[in-house]
């Protein structure tokens, strides 16, 4: 009997396990791990981003993944562990990640003012609001149950401000100078992106390489858009499928 590859998936802001419910199935000899973040889906908060990132840490620890699948701010919280000599050795695979855009773009420039980011939770409970998130986010409207289970994930998120408080330019400065100081931490980096992706443009990963001085190889999905595994839960898990098949 083959034994399943363990992968980890950071997930983003809001991240729920109905996301990836329908890509499961044809997942094959694949271990997929969400990581259960601090504050997310019902669990307590954490104090601090020290302790989130603690918290991810311990769980990666213990399950030793041979990758680790990141996107949106899961992208960022990885390259945070990298920085702390965590995940060293173990391939990344950055799906649309948030990275140094965060200094130029307008939702998280929103969200540091206090009471904007407070509001959050009720924003994203607003029907207008989700009638434009998900026509504008997703290039298959999904079914009304998955689209209810989507803006759940938020609705029981009381993370999510945080992160936006946390994952700011001061943030960055010192992910800069972690991660000069340790070169290492930047290798075994790959990039997937989504050639419809209207919530991370692929401009913004020029940001990141003038920051970081990093070149990684990025393989852009012309019909992707931010959430490939919500549009196309098969075509999704065929290519993580061939992804990880190297490594196992």
């Amino acid at each position: 009997m083959t034994s399943l590859l363990p992968v980890a998936f950071l997930g983003g802001n809001g991240h729920c396990a109905a996301r990836l419910a329908a890509a499961r199935p044809f997942l094959e000899e694949i271990d997929l791990d969400e990581v259960p973040y601090p504050g997310f889906e019902d669990r307590p908060r954490a104090g601090s981003f020290d302790d989130f990132s603690t918290a991810v840490s311990q769980h990666l620890r213990r399950t030793a993944p041979a990758m680790v699948y990141a996107m949106g701010i899961g992208g960022l919280l990885a390259l945070c562990l990298r920085a702390r000599g965590e995940l060293i050795g173990t391939p990344l695979l950055l799906q649309a990640p948030i990275l140094w855009g965060l200094e130029h773009r307008w939702m998280p420039r929103l969200m540091r003012r206090g009471p904007v980011r407070q509001g959050l939770g009720k924003l994203f409970a607003t029907p207008a609001f989700q009638r434009w998130f998900a026509a504008k986010t997703f290039t298959h409207r999904p079914a009304l149950p998955v689209l209810a289970a989507f803006f759940d994930g938020y609705a029981r998120c009381p993370a999510a401000p945080d992160l936006f408080a946390w994952l700011a330019p001061p943030l960055l400065r010192v992910l800069e100078r972690d991660l000069a100081a340790r070169p290492t931490a930047l290798a075994e980096i790959q990039l997937w992106w989504g050639g419809r992706d209207r919530v991370v443009a692929l401009r913004e990963l020029e940001w990141t390489r003038t920051a970081l001085g990093a070149r990684w190889p990025v393989r852009v999905f012309p019909a992707w858009g931010h959430y490939p595994m919500i549009d196309d839960p098969a075509g999704w898990a065929r290519e993580l499928n061939g992804a990880v098949a190297p490594a196992g």
